[in-house]
C-alpha cells in the first residue's frame, strides 16, 4: 500500500509522515510545493512529489501512485481569497482528482471550528449545525462536504499542540500575557490533542479494514482539559511565566478591544469547547 500525504512538511502532515515511515510495510510519498521541501523529505529517505493542490496535473501524477491519500493541507489565516483558493477550490480539486484516478481511501484533516464559537459540552459529531465564524472555518466546512461526497473520511480535531505548534499554545499564552490574567480561574474546558497522537489515529483510520467512507469523526484526547491545566503544564515545560491574576470573562471581553485581541480568541479560552472524541 502506498500512501500520499498532501502537505507533508506542515505541522500535522509531518507528524503523519513520521507515523508512516516508522511502520514496516508502508510506502509513503510526500506531496509538497517547493524543491526545498522535497529536499527536506529526501534527507530522510522519503519520496516526494512537487505540485500544488490547485494544479490538477501535478495532483493526478502523484495520486496515480497511491491507494490512500491523506490531505493535511489547510490555510488558517484571515485572507479570505487565500481561504477560498486553498480550502475551497484546492480541496474540491483534491476530491475530484482522487475520484477520477480511483484513489481507494481519501482522508481530510479539518477542524471542529466549523461548528462556530460555542460553548459546546460533550458534543457528538454533527450534534450541532455548522456555524463557522471565520473565512478559514467557512471554507473548510465546504471542503468537508467535497471530501464526503467523494467517499472520503473527514477528521475533526479541535486544538492541536506539540512539536511545531505555531497557533494554539502561542495564541493562548499571548492572550493571557496581554491580559496579565487568566479568565475565570482557567476553568473553561477544551478538547485538545497532541499532534503525534492525532497522527497515530490518522494512520490507524487510513488502514482500518472497514474504512469509514463518507463519514466524519472527532479525533481528540477522550478527556477534555481545563485551560488552567494546559497553561500550568506549558509553564512547567518552558520558561513562560503564568500570571497569577484571574478576571471574569466580562472583564476580558471589555479589555479585548483596547488590547487588540480578537473576540473569537477570547471565546476560545473562556468558553467550553468539548467535543465527544476518541483516539484510534
Amino acid at each position: 500500500m502506498t500512501t500520499l500525504v498532501l502537505g507533508a512538511t506542515g505541522f500535522i502532515g509531518s507528524a503523519v509522515m513520521n507515523q508512516l515511515i516508522s511502520r514496516d510495510g508502508n510506502a509513503a510519498i510526500g506531496f509538497v510545493r517547493t524543491e526545498n521541501a522535497a529536499e527536506q523529505l529526501s534527507r530522510y529517505g522519503i519520496a516526494a512529489a512537487i505540485g500544488d493542490i490547485n494544479d490538477s496535473a501535478s495532483l493526478r501524477g502523484a495520486m496515480s501512485q497511491a491507494s490512500t491519500v491523506i490531505c493535511c493541507v489547510s490555510y488558517v489565516g484571515d485572507d479570505e481569497q487565500q481561504c477560498v483558493h486553498v480550502n475551497q477550490h484546492g480541496i474540491r480539486n483534491v476530491a475530484s482528482v482522487a475520484a477520477a484516478v480511483g484513489v481507494e481511501r481519501l482522508l481530510y484533516v479539518s477542524t471542529a471550528a466549523v461548528y462556530g464559537p460555542g460553548p459546546f459540552r460533550d458534543l457528538p459529531v454533527d450534534g450541532a449545525p455548522l456555524k463557522p465564524h471565520s473565512p478559514a472555518s467557512r471554507t473548510r466546512a465546504l471542503a468537508e462536504q467535497f471530501v464526503r461526497d467523494a467517499g472520503g473520511l473527514v477528521i475533526r480535531p479541535h486544538l492541536v499542540y506539540g512539536t511545531g505548534d505555531r497557533w494554539f499554545l502561542p495564541t493562548l499564552t499571548r492572550i493571557v500575557s496581554r491580559l496579565d490574567s487568566i479568565i475565570d480561574d482557567g476553568n473553561a474546558v477544551l478538547s485538545v490533542v497532541d499532534v503525534d497522537l492525532l497522527a497515530r489515529s490518522i494512520h490507524t483510520l487510513s488502514t482500518e479494514q472497514q474504512f469509514r467512507y463518507g463519514s466524519t469523526l472527532h479525533v481528540n484526547e477522550p478527556a477534555p482539559r481545563t485551560v488552567i491545566d494546559v497553561l500550568e503544564h506549558h509553564a512547567r515545560e518552558t520558561n513562560w511565566t503564568l500570571p497569577q491574576n484571574s478576571i471574569p470573562r466580562a472583564d476580558a471581553v471589555n479589555a479585548a478591544a483596547q488590547l487588540g485581541l480578537d473576540m473569537h480568541q477570547i471565546d476560545m479560552i473562556s468558553l467550553d469547547h468539548w467535543f465527544r472524541s476518541r483516539l484510534y
